[in-house]
C-alpha cells in the first residue's frame, strides 16, 4: 500500500526506516467509489492526499453552473485544496473520484508534527510543493495559448492519462468548448 508513495519519497529524500515508520502510522487509507467527494465547496480542507490508485478531479462551479477543472490527481501525485489547507478557511473546489480511487491521507496538524522530528519530511514536502508552483506557472502561461497549444502541452504533459479522462473534462481543464477540442483533435 505505502511502496508507490515511498517511491515518491525517495525521488526527493531518502529517510531511514524510523522516519518511514513514522510517516506511514500517520497516514490512513481512504476509498473512493466513482463520483464521490474526497473535499467539497464549503468544506474546510483538513488533508493532504497523495493518490495510490485510480483519478480525481478538482474543480470549481461558477454560479452559472459551469464546472472549472483546476487539476487533476492520479497515481503518484500529491493532491488537495492547498488555500483552504493552509489558511484553514471554506473550500471553493470540490475533489471527486473519476474512478474508483485510493488515496493516502494525512492531516495538516499531524504532519506539521511530524516536520519536528523528521526534517526532510519537511524538504520533501518543500521540494514537491517547489516542482508544483513551477508546473502551475506554466499552467497559467498556456491557459493564455490558442487551444491547439494549450491541447498539445496537455498531451506532452498527461498523454498516459488521456484515454482516462472524458472529453468534457479535458476541455474544462484547457478552457475551451467540447466542439474545439473535438476539431483539434479530428485535426491530428
Amino acid at each position: 500500500m505505502y511502496s508507490l508513495l515511498l517511491q515518491h519519497i525517495n525521488r526527493y529524500v531518502q529517510l531511514n526506516e524510523e522516519e518511514l515508520h513514522a510517516f506511514c502510522n500517520a497516514l490512513e487509507l481512504k476509498k473512493l467509489r466513482r463520483h464521490h467527494f474526497l473535499l467539497q465547496e464549503g468544506d474546510i480542507c483538513k488533508r493532504d492526499y497523495f493518490v495510490i490508485k485510480g483519478g480525481l478531479r478538482q474543480y470549481e462551479t461558477d454560479k452559472e453552473g459551469k464546472e472549472r477543472i483546476i487539476h487533476f490527481g492520479f497515481e503518484n501525485w500529491w493532491i488537495t485544496d492547498r488555500h483552504s489547507l493552509i489558511t484553514q478557511t471554506p473550500s471553493i473546489y470540490n475533489i471527486e473520484a473519476l474512478e474508483p480511487t485510493e488515496v493516502l491521507q494525512i492531516n495538516k496538524t499531524t504532519l506539521e508534527t511530524l516536520y519536528d522530528r523528521i526534517p526532510r519530511l519537511e524538504r520533501y514536502f518543500h521540494l514537491v510543493l517547489q516542482e508544483s508552483f513551477a508546473l502551475w506557472q506554466q499552467r497559467i502561461l498556456q491557459l493564455q495559448k490558442p487551444a491547439e497549444e494549450k491541447y498539445r502541452a496537455f498531451q506532452a504533459e498527461y498523454g498516459a492519462i488521456e484515454q482516462r479522462l472524458p472529453q468534457q473534462y479535458i476541455a474544462s481543464y484547457l478552457g475551451i468548448t467540447r466542439e474545439t477540442l473535438s476539431r483539434i483533435r479530428s485535426q491530428q
